[in-house]
């Protein structure tokens, strides 16, 4: 017995010892009923005996447990007849060794265990004492009362050994009974959680609307409660800066003194757009959870660093999409005041958003604004390397500067198109940036309105015009056609063609809609607007019209007039625009006797608002051609006209 009382001690001294290295110190009683069932060879005990285990041990990670155990059982053994005098009816076992074993938490307050354990034990009966193995595998259900104490019930196979290693039970069965443990902490539990922002990048505040979708980093949170926790819910806000409090992610069980990490969400505002520089957000990440079955919340202060609005970096083309906005109230202003002018000056028989274009473009070049170089952030250098930190213009701030590099103004030229209705695309070159703009024209339409194919881009069967941005002080057509031979250029030089449709990456980067709030008076006189878009029409009409009316005249010269050719010439001014030359055109043609012509001539008048040498153009022609249905229609009209 002093043998036992030696080990006994040793083993209450290492478990202390150890106390002071571990997270987690156990210490569970399990007093239980033997039920000697599995004992090899004849009958040797009674159906049922009885004792009790003591183990303790370190808790690792919360789930993890190994340490000595010890412990005592009395079986009662099975008489033939009665005992002898001095025989001793029981037979006594004392298990010592360790155990290993690990524990799950399904629900908040239920732990199940399973482990196992071995070691030498003393067995005694009648001054008889046997040394051996023993091992057990074991299993324990318990109800947490607290994240100390747990109540539980404990079952297990139980086996010791007979001078053997393994394969001669000398007294094996099962065990079934309760167990009480008792869990001390040698780290100071703090009650609460915590927990903190990893981020790779800042937060860009062009971005500010993708955060809801795309994290801003990463959140890691540390249990630092008495026990694991479960249904943990982590949300983020910031006064100021966000227009909800967005749920980040969840997380079914964090064990005690771990940490798990979710994405963080921002639903951030405009407000983020007031940084002018670099800064810091001060923020809060809420965590919801539950310990032990009882909901409880922390509230982490964090610190979210963000860059300035401007800055951006070129990782994808399509970020610029973010600075374009049809809602900035300058942007509104400037192409209200433009297009009300181009409206009263539109030529019918040309392409509408062409000359929209136009006069948008030059009502930039005349506002004064400037495409330049920049100094600190050329445009060069920076949109080809995405490790760099960009500087780039709201439409706004080109306007209030009047200068900006070539994506700068590329920008605000997108901004104005798009407010009125053109759609708009890009494509970031070497060393220019090149605006593209939907005419509406057909691909297969393209010759009524171009003299050849290579003039102009096809996107989805639609006539697109380029525009280089570094020629803005040439003019509209200057920079149409420098366009044309940079992309001819690249082609010929097997360079990337990146062109990104604004609409398509508004999908992926929503406009930011940034905005001075105030007015920006860069407003071009009337008579140099008109003048200078009057300039590139006749360009426009020289360049693309000119080559055909003259092939036309030249055959009239050589084959003589006929209805068709006169036809063929009145049509190509309509296009042009050019009325006052195709009248005397159609009116030779009518004279021939062409109901077209004299259509066309009605057509031409009610354009000028002669409704009635219009309707006698259209009575003609019915004089002719009774059932002429252009002409009913028209005769219908100019009367209706009149009558107003």
């Amino acid at each position: 017995m002093k043998n036992i009382k030696k080990v006994v001690l040793f083993l209450i001294l290492i478990t202390f010892l150890a106390k002071g290295f571990a997270l987690e110190f156990s210490l569970r009683a399990v007093p239980t009923a033997f039920f000697p069932c599995l004992t090899g060879g004849a009958a040797k005990f009674e159906t049922v005996g009885g004792g009790a285990f003591i183990d303790g041990g370190i808790t690792l990670m919360d789930m993890f447990d190994v340490g000595p155990e010890m412990g005592v059982f009395i079986v009662p053994k099975i008489a033939s007849g009665e005992f002898l005098d001095g025989e001793d009816p029981n037979a006594v076992f004392i298990p010592v060794g360790v155990h290993g074993e690990a524990t799950f938490y399904p629900l908040s307050r239920l732990q199940t265990t399973v482990g196992a354990a071995a070691g030498f034990y003393i067995g005694t009966s009648s001054n008889k004492v046997e040394n051996s193995v023993w091992y057990r595998l074991y299993g324990d259900a318990g109800f947490r009362l607290n994240p100390m104490i747990t109540l539980g019930v404990n079952a297990s196979l139980l086996d010791f050994q007979s001078r053997t290693y393994f394969g001669n039970p000398g007294c094996a069965g099962v065990t079934a009974g309760v167990s009480v443990q008792v869990k001390l902490d040698t780290v100071k539990n703090v009650g609460s959680v915590d927990g903190a922002v990893s981020q790779d990048e800042d937060v860009f505040p062009l971005f500010y609307a993708v955060y809801k979708n795309v994290p801003v980093g990463q959140v890691i949170i540390g249990n630092n409660e008495s026990a694991g926790i479960n249904n943990v819910v982590v949300k983020f806000r910031a006064a100021g800066y966000t227009a909800s409090e967005i749920e980040c992610g969840r997380i079914k069980y964090i064990r005690k003194h771990n940490t798990a990490e979710v994405d963080l969400y921002a639903d951030f505002d405009e407000n983020i757009l007031q940084f002018s520089e670099a800064g810091k957000i001060p923020g809060e990440v809420v965590v919801e959870y539950e310990l032990l079955g009882q909901k409880r919340y922390s509230v982490i202060p964090v610190i979210i660093p963000v860059y300035n609005r401007n800055q951006v970096r070129w990782t994808d083309p399509e970020v610029l999409a973010s600075y374009i906005s049809v809602k900035s109230q300058e942007v509104l202003e400037f192409s209200k005041y433009v297009v009300g002018i181009a409206r009263n000056h539109l030529r019918s028989g040309l392409n509408r958003n062409m000359q929209f274009a136009m006069y948008l473009f030059e009502g930039i070049r005349l506002a004064g604004i400037k495409c330049e170089k920049d100094s600190d952030t050329p445009y060069a250098e920076y949109h080809a390397d995405p490790d760099m930190l960009d500087f780039i213009q709201y439409p706004f701030q080109t306007m209030q500067f009047k200068t900006g590099d070539c994506d700068d103004v590329g920008i605000l030229t997108m901004a104005l198109m798009e407010s009125v209705g053109i759609q708009v695309a890009y494509i970031p070159m070497a060393d220019d940036f090149i605006v593209c703009f939907n005419t509406g024209i057909k691909g297969t339409k393209a010759d009524s309105f171009f003299d050849g194919y290579d003039r102009f881009i096809v996107i989805g069967d639609e006539v697109w015009i380029p525009l280089a941005m570094s020629s803005l002080r040439e003019g509209f057509v200057n920079c149409w056609y420098k366009a044309i031979t940079d992309l001819q250029q690249a082609e010929e030089n097997y360079e990337d063609i990146n062109l990104v449709i604004l609409e398509d990456a508004w999908q992926s980067y929503a406009p930011a809609g940034f905005s001075s709030g105030k007015e920006i008076d860069v407003k071009p006189e009337e008579a140099a607007l008109v003048s200078a878009s009057e300039v590139d029409l006749s360009r426009y009409i020289t360049t693309e019209y000119g080559p055909r009316i003259a092939a036309v005249q030249a055959q009239i010269r050589a084959n003589g007039p006929s209805v068709e050719l006169y036809n063929q010439l009145g049509l190509l001014y309509v296009r042009a625009g050019m009325y006052s030359s195709a009248l005397p055109v159609y009116e030779q043609s009518a004279k021939m006797g062409s109901t077209s012509a004299m259509n066309n001539l009605g057509n031409i008048c009610s354009l000028q608002k002669k409704y009635a040498e219009a309707l006698a153009w259209y009575e003609k022609s019915l004089e002719l051609d009774p059932e002429n249905k252009t002409a009913l229609k028209g005769v219908a009209r100019m009367k209706s006209e009149i009558e107003k």
